[in-house]
């Protein structure tokens, strides 16, 4: 048996998710042939975001029945064993570590919290020696010992992290002991850490701007025939008749929005699934990135632009906060009058036919141009894109 309409639909809210998951992973009668999601997020990252051990754990259990992918990452590059070593649940990181082809040496990206920057390029140990937790060191070095020489995004490697927030003497020596490194003058430690988080800022900051290669908006025509985005339409119509849509997942730029994954099970699947394998090749060509790049939706949704009273028309200028973004347009384009795509640096409006992919940098600051009759229906994804480092 898989997962339920009822249970799948269970997994799309917060307030049902938690409870949801277990009843799934505590069945002995559910199976699957991919890893389960919760609201668009693979279950044990999800699980170990929200912090709950106990839940993670049970996942982890249940993987003979439902697969897990324990490497997976967020939007902010953390997988589910930076999530346990940053809270210190031993027991989870103790069961990741022991999975073979666990990822230790995952690394994490800039995150601005209140205007500080919590610098990147951190891979689990990096975090375990911010928490100086010395068991979960130990484990991870074993795992692999190359981490000791792995520097994060401030050139900081962990013993350095162990110098500047104050480790142990015991701490200080297991990652001497993997990769002995010039070691910080004690006089110089707060001048460091303050130059860092400056530099960290700037690099923050750097990151706002467009590539080069990403300036310039490009068209890929017909990623979804017409069927198959009547399809889409279709399973949309009927999931909105029952849910409703949403106008309040965005805070700055709110749009009349639904989620991929309140979709049916198998139509999220499908539409993640095709656009992985049609566009995100093309995207690597397209952009010129390399081959080791991985892309991953930050987020996935359906929007409605609608010339009726009390409907959104319209979306403010305004710039995404992932470096790709796309839309598909779902409906046939004389379907609507206005609409489209709006360039500010261009001062131009782009405007697709029906199965047909816009792409630009989410840096670049667009809008939706006004829809003056009928309906707009497109779909619209964040992208994280991220550059792999080789493995040795």
């Amino acid at each position: 048996m898989t997962v339920s309409p009822e249970a799948w639909a269970g997994l799309a809210t917060l307030s049902t998710a938690v409870e949801t998951l277990e009843r799934i992973v505590r069945s002995a009668d559910v199976h699957m042939d991919r890893p389960l999601q919760v609201m668009g997020q693979d279950a044990l990252l999800f699980a170990a975001s929200m912090y709950d051990e106990d839940l993670a754990l049970e996942v982890l259990a249940a993987r003979a029945r439902i697969p897990v992918n324990v490497n997976a990452i967020d939007n902010h590059g953390y997988a589910a064993l930076h999530y346990a070593v940053d809270a210190d649940m031993d027991p989870l990181a103790q069961t990741l570590l022991a999975i073979e082809g666990i990822g230790v040496r995952l690394q994490t990206e800039d995150l601005s919290v209140v205007g500080h920057i919590q610098s990147g390029g951190r891979t689990p140990l990096h975090l375990a020696v911010l928490r100086g937790n010395v068991g979960l060191v130990q484990l991870l070095l074993e795992a692999d010992s190359s981490l000791a020489a792995i520097a994060d995004l401030d050139g900081h490697l962990p013993v350095h992290l162990a110098q500047l927030h104050g480790g142990s003497m015991d701490l200080i020596g297991r990652l001497q002991a993997c990769h002995a490194a010039t070691l910080y003058d004690v006089a110089s430690l707060q001048k460091r850490k303050q130059a860092a988080q400056a530099v960290a800022a700037a690099r923050y900051q750097a990151s706002l701007s467009v590539p080069d290669a990403l300036a310039t908006p490009c068209i890929f025509p017909r990623i979804w025939s017409q069927a198959e985005c009547e399809h889409v339409l279709s399973q949309l119509e009927a999931t909105t008749r029952v849910t409703g849509w949403h106008t309040t997942r965005h805070t700055s730029y709110p749009t009349t929005d639904l989620p991929s994954y309140c979709l049916p099970r198998s139509e999220h699947y499908w539409v993640q699934d095709t656009l992985c394998d049609r566009l995100f090749p093309l995207l690597l060509s397209r952009f010129q990135l390399p081959a080791s790049t991985r892309l991953s939706f930050r987020d996935l949704f359906f929007v409605k632009y609608e010339a009726a009273q009390d409907a959104q028309r319209d979306l403010a200028l305004h710039c995404d906060g992932s470096v790709l973004s796309f839309n598909v347009l779902l409906n046939k384009r004389t379907d609507f009058v206005g609409g489209g795509t709006f360039f500010a640096p261009t001062q131009t409006t782009v405007h697709i036919e029906q199965g047909d992919v816009v792409v630009h940098s989410g840096r670049v600051v667009h809008g939706a141009a006004p829809v003056t009759e009928g309906k707009r229906l497109i779909l619209v994804a964040f992208l994280n894109v991220r550059f792999l480092a080789a493995t040795p």
